[in-house]
């Protein structure tokens, strides 16, 4: 048994080493009418590292007629989508959503990062408190050395552009301290349980 004990001991210190290695990511995305881009890692000093292409939007075939959709799909979807506006309501969890954002920029090293991001939900009330979100974090993210952010709301129509590149540097031992830190605080669970029960 203490042989046991021990190779477990073993295994895990030997995993909090390897999370505790630098990841270096690089990338570029865009997103305008499809998505297309890539995403490189290297791990462990370079001795780990590969390269994964973003796919644009697979080629148009033969159409089909779409089936109208059911009335219990559309109440579905529109389950969620209140419940996500119901959520961005909520200012407590707005706020440590915020922080979390700014401690995962603090920790990072960013090289060269560029990021404009034009988002509209078709209605301006929604958009609004989208931007209650995305603007304090476009602020965080315009002090970041060697970042250039631009975030812009669409009120009026629904839109998504995205155009990005960069290089940053992260310890994933240090990104899943903070991801469990918010994820299990007291806020965020009660945004989830209130997110579910939203959604039933």
């Amino acid at each position: 048994m203490s042989s046991v004990l021990l190779i477990i001991a073993v295994l895990l210190a030997l995993l909090l080493v390897l999370l505790a290695m630098p990841v270096t990511v690089a990338f570029r995305i865009d997103h305008i009418k499809e998505v297309k881009g890539q995403v490189s890692f290297h791990w462990l000093f370079g001795l780990v590292r590969f390269r994964t292409e973003i796919p644009g939007a697979a080629k148009a075939g033969p159409q089909r007629k779409r089936k109208p959709a059911k009335k219990t799909e559309k109440r579905k979807t529109g389950a969620h989508a209140r419940g996500v506006f119901a959520l961005m309501k909520q200012s407590a969890f707005i706020r440590r959503a915020i922080q979390f954002i700014r401690d995962v920029l603090r920790a990072i090293h960013v090289r060269d990062l560029y990021l404009r991001l034009r988002i509209g939900l078709g209605d301006p009330a929604d958009t609004g408190r989208l931007w209650a979100l995305l603007g304090p974090v476009a602020g965080i993210a315009a002090d970041l050395r060697s970042a250039k952010v631009h975030f812009e709301p669409e009120f009026m129509d629904p839109v998504l552009k995205v155009e990005s590149h960069g290089e940053v540097r992260l310890i994933p031992l240090q990104f899943i301290a903070l991801a469990t830190a918010f994820v299990v605080s007291p806020t965020t669970l009660r945004a989830w349980g209130m997110l579910r029960r939203s959604t039933a």
